[in-house]
């Protein structure tokens, strides 16, 4: 019902943008076809990560899309946007599903609500080239929801631009099917930013996620929902012990499964290019909030040419660390310690941090998919990852990026891995348009060399053309 809700709010958020638009409101259209052909029937990492969960690790497959989306318009007192896109995918599931269908208003540059579902990925500078934020990646589908917040950053009164703010808050719905049904997704977060038109900036940022409500076959009583459960959600507090719906372990602890992330990074401007370092920690309890996991997060450092045309036009590197958890044991001798913070794992929402089977968070804490699609476990986040992303232009008229990632894999607190289990997997992707049509190619070469996802060898082709109607 509040799924319908969302795509009812949602279709009126999109007649009434192109009512307002009149004839300027004709998009941007898209339309491709891919396919992926492997040697042993298993997609190599980078030709499944980070892509907004339209592939599955096994067998080939050719998907065609189509989409439709608002033409930006710039600043002005009023603004729109408005999409929808069609996915489907000819594999041994044979699926074709609505991928984005959002509308969104924006009010004097300060206020954004949007509705439906769209792509997003949340604190990350290079999404191109990066391995994504730490906890919201794009590696799995997009998740419908209700979002008011800021467009983006807005400078604070007085501060003649020095400080800037952003935020939002949203209610979303896991519509797959979860180990729990009908689970819902609070989100919200805040950010500043501080130092303007100087050449340094310094920011600081919250994320903060929470599945809650819906029910589970082994629980009698729908989990609490309503007004109070959404006030205790969202200040992080306990379960009331009487609602009959409350499992004893959310009224000792926490109503529902939190999962957090700090963005902590410095931002550099020159002459000729713009750089950064950043830290983005993971917070799953009180420990993670406590720093008992550092140095756990995802560290990273990038740079970006301000003049086009460069063969090295951005590079990042990343490295991952979800190894610590807060030590290996959450209790010891009936004292709570706080560790075994058992990443993306739930004991109650079995599913865990994982949408359609796919890890919502870093792609290097593998999805259910690949090791436990029955139970949509994560059996392994204790994770190390180097990583490098490159992008630019080899001449005139053909880009490229190039990824090279290379991880040692542990398995979990609870159940290691024997052996660990390295892996390494590059990927190298040349684009160009070519014919008076405008027809956009893409050919990816992918390779996978280790333990954890094995030897694979796989081609990525697209093929795409867009436009934009008179």
């Amino acid at each position: 019902m509040f799924q319908l809700r969302t795509y009812l709010f949602c279709a009126l958020i999109l007649c009434s943008t192109n009512l307002l638009a009149g004839k300027q409101g004709l998009p941007e259209w898209e339309a491709g076809i891919s396919t992926v052909v492997s040697k042993n029937g298993n997609k190599p990492f980078w030709l499944v990560s980070n892509r907004q969960g339209r592939y599955m690790p096994a067998g080939n497959a050719t998907a065609i899309d189509l989409s439709f989306h608002s033409v930006k318009k710039g600043d002005r007192v009023f603004d729109y946007e408005y999409g929808v896109e069609a996915f489907g995918r000819l594999d041994s599931e044979n699926s074709l599903w609505v991928h984005q269908l959002y509308g969104g208003l924006t009010f004097y540059g300060l206020i954004n609500i949007k509705a439906g579902r769209w792509e997003e990925i949340i604190a990350s500078k290079e999404p191109g080239i990066s391995t994504g934020s730490v906890i919201w990646s794009g590696n799995a589908r997009p998740v419908p929801k209700v979002q008011i917040g800021t467009p983006g950053y807005v400078e604070v009164p007085y501060t003649r631009g020095l400080v800037e703010i952003k935020g939002l808050i949203s209610h979303g719905w896991l519509d797959d099917n979860r180990f729990a049904s009908d689970v819902w997704l609070h989100h919200k977060n805040a950010f500043v930013r501080i130092g303007g038109s100087f050449p340094v900036n310094v920011y600081y940022g919250l994320n903060h996620y929470a599945q809650w409500g819906g029910s589970s076959p082994r629980h009698e009583e729908p989990y609490p929902a309503g007004l109070d459960a959404f006030l205790r959600i969202f200040f992080i507090e306990s379960a009331n012990p009487d609602h009959p719906g409350s499992p004893q372990t959310w009224i000792n602890h926490k109503l529902g499964n939190h999962i957090g992330s700090r963005s902590h990074g410095v931002d550099i401007e020159t002459g000729g290019y713009t750089a950064g370092v950043f830290l983005q920690d993971i917070m799953e309890d009180g420990s993670g909030w406590r720093r008992q996991n550092f140095p756990d997060g995802l560290w990273g450092i990038w740079l970006r040419s301000k003049e086009g045309g460069r063969f090295v036009q951005a590079v990042t590197y990343e490295y991952l660390q979800t190894t610590n958890q807060s030590g290996p044991y959450h209790d010891i001798d009936g004292e709570i310690v706080g560790g075994n913070d058992n990443y993306f794992n739930h004991a109650i929402y079995q599913s865990g941090w994982s949408y359609h089977m796919h890890t919502i968070g870093t792609p290097f804490i593998s999805s259910p998919v690949y090791n436990d699609p029955e139970f949509h476990r994560f059996v392994n986040n204790r994770v190390r990852a180097h990583h490098i992303g490159f992008k630019g232009h080899i001449i005139p008229g053909v880009t490229y990026r190039n990824l090279m990632s290379y991880s040692r894999n542990y398995g979990t607190h609870n159940e290691p891995f024997e052996n660990k289990k390295d892996q390494i997997s590059m990927m190298l992707e040349v684009a160009t348009q070519v014919g008076l049509l405008g027809l956009n190619v893409a050919l990816a070469m992918s390779v996978d060399y280790g333990d954890m996802y094995g030897n694979n060898l796989g081609v990525m082709l697209r093929l795409s053309r867009k436009g934009i109607f008179d």
